[in-house]
C-alpha cells in the first residue's frame, strides 16, 4: 500500500481526527432530526474529553507491558555489540538552524539519550530513518548522524536510510549489523514505543536489549491528572498509534 494511504488512514483513524468527524456526522443528524439524537453528538465529544485527562492517558499507556529504564550494571553480563537508535520524525522548516530539515522534538530526545549511553558504555551507534515520503530526499539517518556528530560529538559508525516505519528500521538494520557479524543490540526508542519496535527486532532475528527513554512518570495522582490537557490528548493519541501498529503490522509482515 502506498505510503501516503497509509498516513492518510492513519491520521483519520486516530482520536482527534476521527472523533471530530463524528461529532460533525452527529451535529448534522441532529440538526436534521430537529433535536433528536443527542446521544451522538455527546458520545464523541465524552470520549475526546476522556482521553484529554492525564488519568486515563496515564492508565492507557500502562495497559501494554512498558519496559524499565535500562540497569547499567547488567551491561556487561548481556554483552552488547552496538547501540541503535530509531527515528522518531523530522521537521521541514527550520530558520533557526538555517536548514530546510530538521529532527522533530521526539527524535531529539533519542539522540540525547543515545549520546548519554555511548560516552557510558563506548560502544558503536547505528541510527535509522529513511525520507519516508520524499525518495532519494535527506533522510532522517542523516539528520540524526549530523547531529550527534556536530552538537553531541559522537561519531555514528552506521546509517540505516532506506526505513519508513518500524518493520523496516528492523529490516534494513539487520542486513547492515550481519555483515559486520553483530547480533545483539541496545534498542533506544520512547518507552511508549518500544513494545513494538522490540517485536520487530526480534522478528528479524536480532537479540534486543531495550533501552527506552521518556518513560512514564510514577508521581502521586493530584487534581491535574483530572483536568483535561494537549498533552495527555497527544499521550492517548500515542498508545492508539501503538494499538493500531500492533494490528497493522500483524496483517502486513507477520
Amino acid at each position: 500500500m502506498d505510503i501516503w494511504l497509509v498516513y492518510i488512514v492513519k491520521t483519520l483513524l486516530l482520536p482527534v481526527s476521527s472523533l471530530l468527524i463524528c461529532s460533525f456526522i452527529a451535529c448534522f443528524y441532529v440538526i436534521k432530526n430537529k433535536g433528536k439524537g443527542g446521544f451522538f453528538l455527546v458520545t464523541p465529544l465524552l470520549c475526546l474529553f476522556l482521553l484529554s485527562l492525564p488519568l486515563v492517558a496515564l492508565f492507557l499507556a500502562k495497559i501494554p507491558y512498558q519496559y524499565k529504564a535500562l540497569d547499567y550494571s547488567e551491561i556487561g553480563r548481556l554483552k552488547p555489540e552496538a547501540i541503535v537508535v530509531l527515528g522518531g520524525g523530522s521537521r521541514s522548516y527550520a530558520p533557526e538552524y538555517a536548514a530546510d530539515l530538521t529532527v522533530k522534538a521526539g527524535t531529539l530526545v533519542r539522540l540525547r539519550y543515545a549520546a548519554y549511553l555511548v560516552n557510558k558504555i563506548k560502544l558503536p551507534i547505528l541510527v535509522s530513518g529513511g525520507s519516508v515520503f520524499k525518495e532519494g530526499g535527506v533522510s532522517e539517518a542523516e539528520l540524526m548522524a549530523s547531529i550527534l556528530t556536530k552538537e553531541f560529538k559522537i561519531p555514528v559508525k552506521w546509517l540505516e536510510s532506506k526505513s519508513r516505519n518500524t518493520a523496516e528500521n528492523a529490516q534494513y538494520t539487520q542486513l547492515i549489523l550481519a555483515k559486520q557479524h553483530i547480533n545483539r543490540v541496545i534498542l533506544i526508542t520512547h518507552a511508549i514505543h518500544m513494545n513494538r519496535a522490540v517485536k520487530q527486532f526480534e522478528r528479524v532475528g536480532l537479540s534486543v536489549i531495550p533501552a527506552p527513554t521518556d518513560l512514564l512518570p510514577s508521581s502521586k495522582i493530584d487534581i491535574f491528572y483530572f483536568l483535561p490537557s494537549v498533552r495527555a490528548l497527544e499521550r492517548s493519541s500515542m498508545v492508539i498509534h501503538e494499538w493500531m501498529g500492533h494490528l497493522w503490522y500483524a496483517l502486513r509482515y507477520e
